[in-house]
């Protein structure tokens, strides 16, 4: 098969006019300009448009997609303990199909990778139904007081094993994401700790995200404590930074990947480089929930490995890693000036390269060169809103949009072409209608 468009992004190397992407077998073989080959029925010429690495999304939850705009307009501690209500509503089937039409957003987005937290393993399912390369982090809760260490292990343990099972000879991959210092409580974490390192499991961990977190862990006060006080659950704090503690407790190294950081410094920067401690940068979820703006300038420049999150749609409401890129781009230009270094290849290697680098998979995707899987996407530059387009990076970042997505390959399989999911075993509208009792039952909750 043979790809053709106006632009090619290998991101390894200078973008090529008039270029061409040569697939074999799911691999990628060549990556060219375009050659004297013939038009035929392997042979696709998108014209005004950009082939790229497909994109890689390094946080979402989605299962949590069929709650988009149910939780709008407040603050991160009271739109957290709304998702907490809502979640309890729903049934596993429910969960299935709300990851599954997540999943299919993602595919129309140009995503190829993902690196998904789940709690009730549905996002697993959702992937390979969808054709999506990625990870699933099975989630890891233990506030209560009475939370029993070896249970807790044991019930995931359980969770794992299915997992395993399930995502045998898919393109998916399985990992252990302890919630937060704040849900986790001390002694669960340190034998989480222990697991995670004996099994080799790749981790997740959201950490430094709000202003409440940081009160809690580092002074007992807030509205965690308020709230922890409220449910009678004693909670002694530690009197650090949560990344000091993860520092401590050995949590940060290549195979931790830790989500937000917005309130941190070049202190822990410097930390995150050296313990090789990659993160999942999502500048519209940490802006929309009044958490603040991450320090992806000072993260760069220090060496982090950093990659770009959408989180939920629940906290941002779309899969769109353009306007990711855009924002990360804008705020950090906005704070920093000409200091923040961010330019629009920058961001489009935090999409594609620095993405895949984060979950360890960079020898197998994130750029275009020959011998990598043919993960890739095509975005139109054909629209009003995108034409003329002088540098494909900028026209990229700075005018595109998920919308503009023509197709989505993952190792040489089409996940999706214009408004088609050729792997989906049921039709979309099958789908969506399940999706409506749902939405419904919820409203007359809202309501």
């Amino acid at each position: 098969m043979i790809l053709r468009a106006d632009w090619v992004l290998p991101v390894a190397n200078d973008p090529i006019e008039d270029g061409e992407v040569v697939v074999r077998n799911g691999v990628i073989v060549d990556v060219r300009r375009r050659s004297g080959t013939r038009g035929g029925a392997d042979v696709l010429d998108f014209g005004e448009a950009v082939i790229l690495p497909g994109l890689v999304n390094t946080h979402t939850h989605l299962e949590l997609t069929v709650l988009r705009g149910a939780i709008e307009d407040l603050p991160f501690f009271e739109w957290l303990r709304k998702l907490v209500d809502l979640k309890k509503m729903l049934s596993e089937q429910e969960w299935r199909n709300s990851a599954l039409w997540g999943a299919l957003e993602a595919a129309a987005s140009g995503i190829t990778t993902l690196a998904d937290t789940t709690d009730t393993g549905a996002s697993l399912y959702a992937m390979v139904q969808a054709g999506l390369r990625g990870r699933v982090y099975q989630e890891v809760f233990a506030v209560e007081p009475d939370t029993d260490a070896p249970q807790t292990l044991r019930t995931l343990e359980d969770r794992l094993q299915w997992l395993r099972r399930a995502s045998q000879g898919t393109t998916v991959e399985v990992g252990v994401a302890p919630h937060t210092l704040y849900t986790v409580r001390p002694a669960v974490l340190q034998a989480l700790r222990h697991y995670t390192r004996e099994k080799g499991y790749p981790v997740c961990i959201h950490a430094g995200e709000s202003a409440d977190e940081i009160a809690l862990l580092e002074k007992g006060e807030g509205k965690f404590a308020q709230m922890y006080a409220q449910r009678g659950i004693p909670w002694q704090e530690e009197g650090k930074h949560p990344l000091d503690i993860l520092y401590e407790q050995s949590w940060l190294d290549e195979h931790t990947l830790l989500v937000h950081g917005v309130h941190t410094d070049s202190h822990h920067a410097e930390r995150l480089a050296s313990t090789h401690t990659a993160v999942a940068h999502c500048p519209q979820s940490n802006a929309k929930l009044c958490n603040g703006i991450a320090p992806l300038s000072e993260w760069l420049a220090q060496g982090v490995t950093v990659g770009l999150g959408t989180d939920s749609v629940v906290s941002n409401n779309t899969m769109d890693l353009f306007a990711e890129m855009r924002l990360a781009v804008t705020l950090q230009r906005a704070v920093h000036g000409v200091d923040s270094c961010l330019t629009a290849r920058k961001a489009v290697e935090l999409a594609t390269t620095r993405g895949a680098q984060a979950l360890g998979m960079a020898e197998r995707i994130g750029t275009l060169e020959a011998g990598k899987q043919a993960d890739l996407c095509v975005v139109s530059l054909a629209g009003v809103h995108a034409f003329p387009t002088y540098d494909p990076y900028a026209g990229l970042v700075f005018s595109a949009r998920a919308s503009d997505v023509l197709m989505t390959m993952v190792g040489g399989k089409v996940v999706y072409q214009q408004g088609q999911f050729p792997l989906l075993r049921e039709p979309v509208a099958t789908l969506r209608e399940r999706l409506r009792y749902t939405v419904r039952r919820i409203r007359e909750v809202l309501h």
